[in-house]
């Protein structure tokens, strides 16, 4: 049987330490999102008291990122797609690519693809012309209402597959700036999905991190920050209690401060030019 993921093991209570996931962390673009922080700040830092700030990345319920920055990835690709189809239609009717530059697209439709004339083959491509662009203006329509409910939910009845490929994607750390974690119980049957995000590094005072192994509440965050409320620093419900909840262990934690280093150390160079390439391969052919 294979082992099941993340390594997790239990927060010890009053500790905070590499890999500490605790509540009521905050990222931007989760507001009202249950949201916690994984520490990344060196162990040895840590246990020797040298650090001046804790160092965390935002951990979100997948259900939220889906909403989010799952969302413009989909919405994204449904844009490059539909691009796509709309050239390969053009160039079946022998059109111009950047027709739709200068007339709409129900234009295009009446005067190249008129519904129910010519042979058989031209009726289908009509027909698919019109399709595509009522889901076009259905699409773009549910796009100006702003709502990710909304548009969430036009994905999930329209284009499920693409759902589902993201979600695979994520969990074999394919999607770049975002790291999936099944659960964070040890319990194998509450996994729902959670991902990381690598890019949004955030901090807390060294006072905050103190207090917060063994639990910080509104009233005491507010008197250790004072005037100055660390941002993003941590946000309370009511009733709330910022405490660790769980810790990730090895390999787990190692691997997501990979994937966060690597995120940060690429460096792109030019694609090569490909008369060049070409000049390579008649040299390297010759006899």
């Amino acid at each position: 049987m294979k082992k099941s993921r993340p390594d997790l093991v239990p927060a010890a209570y009053g500790k905070i330490t590499q890999g500490t996931v605790f509540s009521c962390a905050q990222a931007s673009r989760y507001t009202n999102c249950e949201v916690y922080g994984v520490t990344i700040t060196a162990r040895c830092d840590v246990a020797q008291q040298k650090y001046p700030v804790l160092n965390f990345l935002p951990l979100v319920r997948l259900k939220d990122w889906l909403r989010r920055d799952g969302l413009d990835i989909l919405h994204e690709q449904e844009l490059s797609e539909r691009a796509g189809k709309l050239k390969g239609m053009l160039r079946k009717g022998n059109l111009s690519e950047a027709l739709p530059m200068s007339i709409s697209l129900e234009e295009i439709g009446k005067v190249h693809f008129p519904l129910g004339e010519g042979a058989k083959a031209k009726r289908a491509s009509s027909e698919k012309f019109w399709e595509y662009i009522a889901e076009c203006n259905e699409y773009d329509e549910v796009d100006r209402q702003d709502d990710r409910d909304l548009m969430f939910m036009w994905f999930a009845t329209n284009r499920s597959s693409k759902i589902e490929e993201i979600i695979r994607r994520l969990s074999r750390h394919a999607v770049l700036g975002h790291y999936f974690l099944e659960t964070l119980s040890e319990k194998a049957s509450e996994a729902q999905g959670y991902v990381c995000l690598l890019r949004e590094v955030a901090t807390l005072p060294k006072s905050v991190a103190e207090r917060l192994g063994k639990g910080l509440d509104s009233e005491s965050y507010k008197e250790i920050c004072g005037d100055s409320f660390p941002s993003p620093g941590l946000v309370f419900e009511a009733d709330s209690l910022a405490m660790p909840v769980v810790q990730i262990g090895s390999p787990t934690m190692e691997h997501i401060l990979q994937s966060f280093g690597s995120l940060f150390g690429r460096i792109g160079v030019e694609d090569p030019v490909e008369d060049v390439i070409s000049g390579i391969i008649i040299k390297s052919m010759a006899i």
